[in-house]
């Protein structure tokens, strides 16, 4: 029984020991480009929320011209 887990052992670390296969390295190519991609999408999000916080800005600016006018015209503006 030891000689056959002492054998099972030495099996194991032989094999451990063996060179990549063509399939680890497509599996090691596709998670690099599985990461490039998420991180292009990150990227892309911050520029997006960017230009969001940007327009978000004008448009509030916008509002306050608009309100500064209104009231310099004597007319009420709804909240």
């Amino acid at each position: 029984m030891l000689k056959r887990l002492s054998l099972l052992a030495l099996l194991a670390g032989a094999s451990a020991c063996l060179p990549a296969t063509e399939r680890d390295f497509q599996m090691a190519q596709t998670i690099n480009e599985m990461s490039d991609a998420v991180n292009e999408i990150r990227q892309v999000s911050y520029e997006l929320q960017d230009r969001v916080d940007s327009l978000v800005f004008v448009i509030a600016k916008r509002d306050t011209v608009i309100r500064q006018l209104a009231n310099l015209a004597g007319v009420t503006v709804p909240p």
